[in-house]
């Protein structure tokens, strides 16, 4: 048999694809050290309060900050007009102290400790010390008290870099000045100001009101006036009828019109709790939650980390990651909270806004931190005389809530159960059911029954079954979903999970609101993006199916065809506009699971299977297949990337992956993903990208040789077609 050997000229080396990866992340790396350089050059602002009048060293330091956020303006996309450098009190990495666990954010490109050695190694000896430097940075703003830093970022940079100097020189005296009630004196162009030291309404020095004193030389006669006349203005608003609460003094003040008119607002804001909430100014922000965000500051006001905290134990978006010492901090700061409200004698609409959006996030909580967590129900006596609450005690409603989340991991341990044994279900798993999935108690019984239907007496799944229960299933959707997928999943038999799994692809199609099942499946694909599970593969499918409704038919496909890639006219707008939100927040989770399926891929080629679950090779064809399709119709900068990278590994008739052990048996499939890939990045892709895809028209001779097989080589011949058929979409859509 004649073949193309893998160190030919048109070759990619033995990891083309992780390489084209790499080559993606380095150039994201761009903007992320240009944030680890901007919050390393802030911080030395906070930690040297001789910055605030003017020095060399100062000058020198803006100098090049300047020069760093001006770059942050040209290459970062989706920026909002904004950067920040937030705490988050959530470490990702469990050996990182919670002091060091800040982010730093501009649009969807965001960086951290934990991602900082990373690219480090991506970037050479000349990024050596950037973790190091990062932690440094983060460590000053600990001790300084920063809970976020808004940092304005603008086309026209050079407007606001003059405010910027003088917001940064403010900030490097607030701290002095705040122990010491004295004014901050700062040096600017070859004079000395004197800034006052401005009170919120609280009569906490506030260092916004304090830059807004600064950047607009008000007096500190005025900006007492101006903080009594807002107060009273917010104030009076709390018995009337408005379209928008702002949180707090300063807020109100930079976006009233009448004042915003006549007031500089500053470039640069310090532990702005509007921050904290929302990520736009065009977003709006709901009177319940400014109230919530007011209510934490004059909580938790005079310590800004526990004001982030305290924040995101009501609104936070990561508690199906947290584990049970988070949890338990995160309930007895909610438990404050709900006690403040209780004792402002507040709405019940602002209590309820506390409790509602806890009790979502509890629901994201895995069933196994649940159990593991430990509470008591607040008492008089632990309330009484001042004295602190117990880290284990929490408000009544919230005990309430923690002992019904218990209840229902016992009672899911029983559904799951009863696949394999028989299990004896109490009134009170009956009623746990009806609460978590809005049911009756008598329609809790027949979910239960129809449930048990769907298996044999040792453990088999009846698919005919489950299809005839199909319409039961579908009227509780909104639950029964999530509930197969994360728990039902993996206690099926090993050979009936493409049954089991191919019945869940039916009920998705029959669902009125898949939208839900498509969170569930795009947060189990990024759970763990350096395992493969055999699951993965349908839930991609799956995630096809729901981006590409109202297309039912799609529901009978054992593959996702790939002429899907083509029509983009009947896709979700919602659905598709949610998926490249997450998956550009989440790039470099989707970078390290593409990555993960290729060397999987690769290692089941050379091995006959991958080592860990045994996953075929066939399987793994498809769930790349599969994930190409999603991407195509899925549209966003990562998933061109993604795209790109996998065009230049399969456009490469060299490239390792058709020339491992088992390759030529998957030959046929191998060139389906190019065929895929092609079209895909024809779908997606920019004119930049018509190079790659010339470049892939010149291999098509060599690919023909890659098996002495008259299909195949028919198959190949076309290579130089799809190819063109891709470059002609991209040029007809330019």
């Amino acid at each position: 048999m004649e073949t193309w050997k893998a160190s030919s000229r048109s070759g990619q080396g033995s990891d083309g694809l992780a390489q084209s990866l790499l080559q993606e992340q380095k150039r994201l790396d761009t903007v992320r050290i240009l944030l680890i350089q901007m919050t390393c050059l802030i911080s030395r602002y906070l930690a040297d309060d001789s910055f605030a009048l003017k020095v060399d060293t100062e000058t020198k330091v803006f100098q090049r900050l300047a020069d760093v956020i001006t770059q942050l303006a040209k290459s970062a996309v989706g920026h909002l007009g904004g950067a920040f450098i937030r705490y988050r009190g959530n470490p990702s990495d469990p050996q990182l102290p919670e002091k060091y666990d800040y982010e730093v954010v501009i649009g969807n490109t965001a960086v951290d400790c934990h991602m900082a050695p990373r690219i480090a190694r991506r970037s050479g000896t000349q990024a050596a010390k950037l973790p190091d430097q990062l932690i440094d940075a983060f460590a000053i703003l600990s001790d300084y008290g920063v809970n976020n830093i808004f940092i304005q970022i603008s086309d026209h940079m050079a407007e606001y870099l003059p405010a910027m100097q003088l917001s940064l020189k403010i900030l490097s005296g607030f701290k002095q000045a705040r122990q010491t009630g004295v004014p901050i004196v700062v040096g600017a162009n070859d004079k000395h100001l004197s800034i006052p030291l401005v009170k919120d309404e609280n009569m906490f020095p506030d260092p916004n009101l304090t830059l807004v004193a600064g950047i607009n030389r008000l007096s500190s006669r005025s900006m007492e006036n101006l903080v009594e006349k807002v107060d009273q203005w917010l104030r009076r608003q709390d018995k009337m009828p408005a379209a928008k609460k702002y949180a707090g003094v300063y807020n109100a003040a930079i976006e009233m019109p009448k004042l915003s008119a006549q007031l500089k607002k500053p470039p640069l804001e310090l532990n702005n709790v509007k921050w904290l909430i929302t990520e736009s100014d065009e977003e709006a922000v709901s009177l319940e939650k400014a109230y919530i965000a007011q209510l934490v500051m004059d909580t938790a006001g005079a310590t800004p980390q526990k004001v982030a905290k305290m924040i995101k134990s009501v609104y936070g978006d990561d508690f199906g990651k947290i584990n049970k010492i988070m949890l338990g901090e995160r309930l007895n700061l909610s438990s404050d909270l709900l006690v403040a409200v209780e004792q402002h004698g507040k709405e019940a609409k602002f209590k309820k806004e506390v409790l509602v959006n806890l009790q979502e996030r509890l629901d994201q909580v895995k069933d196994h931190v649940i159990d593991d967590m430990q509470v008591r129900e607040a008492t008089g006596e632990d309330c009484k005389d001042g004295k602190s609450v117990p880290p284990d005690v929490v408000h009544s409603q919230i005990y309430g809530m923690v002992k019904f989340y218990k209840g229902r991991s016992a009672t899911r341990k029983k559904m799951v159960g009863l696949v394999h044994r028989p299990i004896e279900f109490k009134s009170q798993d009956f009623q746990i059911l009806a609460k978590d999935f809005r049911i009756s108690i008598e329609e809790a019984h027949t979910l239960v029954q129809e449930l048990k239907r769907c298996f044999t007496d040792n453990g088999h799944f009846i698919r005919r079954n489950f299809m005839a229960a199909m319409d039961h299933f579908r009227q509780y959707e909104q639950k029964i979903f999530a509930f197969l997928w994360h728990h039902m999943k993996d206690a099926i038999l090993p050979e009936d999970r493409v049954p089991f799994l191919n019945s869940l692809q039916m009920l998705t199609a029959q669902m009125n609101q898949p939208k839900r099942a498509f969170k569930v499946l795009l947060e189990d694909i990024c759970s763990d993006p350096e395992k493969v599970q055999f699951s993965d593969n349908k839930a991609v499918m799956l995630a096809n199916l729901i981006v590409h409704r109202p297309d039912k038919a799609l529901a009978d496909y054992e593959i996702t065809p790939e002429d899907i890639v083509l029509n983009r006219h009947s896709l979700d707008a919602m659905v598709v506009e949610y998926a490249s939100w997450r998956i550009e927040k989440e790039t470099e989770t989707f970078f390290t699971k593409v990555n993960t399926i290729h060397t999987k891929l690769a290692e089941a080629l050379s091995l006959g299977q991958t080592s860990e679950k045994q996953i075929p090779a066939s399987v793994l064809l498809n769930l790349e297949r599969e994930l190409y399709i999603f991407l195509s119709m899925v549209e966003c900068d990562t998933g061109k990337s993604i795209l790109r990278s996998a065009v230049n590994e399969y456009g490469a008739p060299g490239a390792h992956i058709y020339h491992l052990k088992e390759s030529e048996k998957f030959m046929g499939g191998l060139l389906q993903n190019l065929r895929v890939v092609l079209r895909g990045l024809g779908s997606v892709g920019s004119k930049s990208d018509v190079a790659i895809l010339e470049g892939v028209k010149e291999h098509n001779e060599d690919f023909q040789r890659l098996k002495n097989d008259r299909l195949f080589r028919s198959q190949a011949r076309l290579i130089s077609e799809w190819a063109d058929e891709a470059i002609k979409i991209i040029r007809f859509r330019y």
